[in-house]
């Protein structure tokens, strides 16, 4: 990564900050420079397992992946319609990859738009003069990130002395969702909250789990895609130890990119016609820029959103796949994993791979529920649904 050259009027703060590098050596302990006068020490252990010394109160923070899979939602959760007054500055995937989450957020918390955008690590373009210059209580960045901030932009700030924290809700797992939302309850003194959060996270989960756990039957294949492309280049999908993957093996089923994908990448279109799965899965959301991405959330409505999902469909093969001829397609909004939610989501795909175990699940309420408990925004639009 090439950094921004700092101006210099910050000369003498980077000598200070290469000065700490040396001295501190490689440690991954944050040790805040200085302790605030009259308050009292916040110890943690983030999702990397890392002891992070905070200052509290936490009312100033620094996050990344607002759009899905950081702080933010649960955020939001624990601090209703004043999170926007701990945010001090983001990654900008909320306005940018989940417009209609924005624009919708927005009426209930119209302080998101002062937000300052201070870059995402993962594009090499994380400010971290901007960050030293808001001087958070902590940056909360997700554990996908670590390897890189721990070569770019970690020692830097933490010399200056703003602790850094990891959270993971990519993991798709119920431990690391319930220690993220934990800890998060902790630096924000939040815990009972945290725990309200939890336990309606676990007993939902614990549902299905149960479930599952007396189906005998062979699990089946499923293609998962992410349709922000279009159906004119195929999009990213999935193994079954991360994120959309990682929740459909957890549901019963087996991703087909299992083995063949890490994380997540495009899938060879060969490929998935010879492995021709019982079910294919798109995600969607709101991509300005991608007119022809499946559109699902806030500003969506049931016929365009079928009708997108229908173009995916005339893809060259699919016809002859066994989940279009078995009319087996489906579609989730791409903001509905990797957060307190996702247990909804996991019902959902649950649903699909036995519909009669679970035809008397609700998915779309157990969203609506968790909307109406903990969160400060309205609930509407299309969030997932079955192609007619």
């Amino acid at each position: 990564m090439k950094q921004k050259k700092i101006k210099t009027r910050y000369g003498l703060l980077i000598l200070f900050v290469l000065i700490s590098i040396i001295s501190a050596g490689c440690s991954n302990t944050t040790q805040p420079s200085q302790s605030k006068e009259g308050v009292e020490e916040i110890i943690v252990t983030d999702l990397a397992g890392r002891e992070v010394v905070l200052q509290g109160p936490i009312e100033k923070t620094v996050i990344n992946w607002s759009g899905a899979g950081g702080a933010f939602m649960t955020m939001s959760a624990l601090l209703q319609e004043e999170v926007a007054d701990y945010i001090a500055g983001w990654g900008n995937s909320l306005p940018n990859f989940r417009y209609d989450m924005y624009q919708q957020f927005m009426k209930s918390v119209p302080g998101l738009e002062d937000i300052i955008d201070i870059g995402n690590v993962e594009n090499d373009d994380f400010n971290i003069e901007k960050v030293i210059q808001l001087n958070p209580d902590v940056v909360i960045l997700t554990l996908q990130v670590k390897e890189q901030a721990e070569k770019t932009v970690v020692p830097t700030l933490e010399a200056a002395g703003i602790p850094v924290m990891y959270i993971d809700y990519h993991a798709q797992t119920i431990e690391n969702h319930t220690k993220t939302t934990a800890l998060l309850g902790k630096i924000f003194d939040k815990e009972e909250k945290a725990n309200e959060i939890i336990d309606f996270y676990t007993s939902k989960m614990a549902e299905v789990e149960h479930r599952l756990s007396n189906i005998n039957k062979e699990k089946p294949s499923v293609y998962i895609e992410v349709g922000m492309r279009g159906p004119e280049e195929y999009g990213n999908s999935y193994g079954d130890n991360f994120m959309w993957g990682a929740l459909a093996k957890e549901s019963g089923g087996k991703s087909i990119g299992a083995g063949i994908i890490n994380n997540s990448e495009p899938i060879n279109p060969e490929y998935l016609l010879r492995a021709n799965p019982d079910y294919i899965i798109m995600t969607g959301s709101y991509w300005p820029a991608n007119p022809t991405s499946l559109r699902l959330g806030f500003l969506s409505n049931e016929e365009e959103s079928q009708e997108l999902l229908r173009e995916f469909t005339y893809r060259s093969g699919w016809q002859g796949l066994k989940a279009v001829e078995n009319q087996d397609v489906y579609a989730i909004h791409h903001g509905l994993g990797r957060e307190m939610y996702d247990c909804a989501a996991s019902a959902f795909f649950a649903k699909i791979f036995y519909p009669e175990e679970f035809a008397d699940i609700d998915p779309m309420a157990t969203l609506q529920e968790y909307y109406d408990r903990f969160l400060p925004f309205d609930l509407s639009g299309i969030w997932m649904m079955q192609l007619k």
